[in-house]
């Protein structure tokens, strides 16, 4: 048994360099002006080379001009640095918070946001949405400022900041109680992963606070609602 680890060992070394060959990413210049780009299959007489559409080249080595190594940008995904952009997120809001009948429970939102990108660094849209709590259903509108962090490859981290007001919509049978909207507010980060030109979805994680008052006989009291936000969806 023991003699089989040297061997596995050798075996593995021996392998390792010419899988990561295989996988080689290239630009393949070719002498009639063309340029491939993708996964570098074979380096012999012949050279052959996969592109991101799966289709496989093969060309002499008269063919060619140069090959030059480095990752290769799928050029199906196209960064979007301006122009209108949408998000749709959803999910949920996470924590315990106590409101005024002593339920404890977390919530969930759903929220859509249009506007416009002026650059990678600022995008600016109206968002409306809906916040279901325990006990009090919120549909919050709200001005976005995004931007992401860069603007290379197909995983693009971002940051947003939200701020509104958030309009109680909550159903209430009791007359001695009325329930009232107020401020609302996030930041956080997120991911957007694309897959199809400027498409992508998004995943995120930040801070929400939300307020609202409840009148009950002839009292107001304020209510505010913290809470760590969770979303994912998609935008174009």
């Amino acid at each position: 048994m023991r003699s089989f680890f040297p061997l596995l060992t050798l075996f593995t070394l021996f392998i390792s360099p010419a899988f990561c060959q295989q996988e080689k990413q290239v630009s393949l210049y070719l002498k009639n002006g063309s340029v491939l780009r993708g996964k570098l299959l074979e380096d012999s007489a012949r050279l052959s080379i996969q592109t991101y559409d799966k289709s496989v080249w093969v060309f002499e080595k008269t063919e060619v001009d140069s090959v030059i190594a480095g990752k290769v940008d799928n050029p199906n995904l196209t960064y979007k640095n301006k122009g209108f952009v949408h998000y749709t997120e959803l999910g949920p809001l996470a924590m315990s918070n106590r409101a005024s009948n002593g339920v404890t429970t977390s919530a969930f939102s759903f929220q859509t946001t249009n506007g416009y990108k002026f650059n990678q660094w600022i995008y600016t849209g109206i968002g409306v949405g809906a916040d279901l709590y325990a006990v009090q259903t919120f549909v919050p509108v709200v001005l976005s400022l995004r931007g992401d962090f860069t603007n290379k490859g197909s995983k693009i981290p971002f940051y947003f900041l939200e701020g509104g007001y958030g309009f109680n919509a909550t159903s209430n049978d009791v007359d001695s109680v009325r329930f009232g909207g107020g401020a609302t507010f996030a930041a956080g980060i997120g991911l957007k992963i694309l897959f199809s030109g400027n498409t992508g979805f998004t995943i995120g994680a930040g801070y929400r606070f939300q307020r609202s008052s409840v009148q009950q006989l002839g009292a107001e009291k304020l209510e505010d609602f913290n809470r760590l936000t969770l979303r994912a969806g998609f935008s174009f």
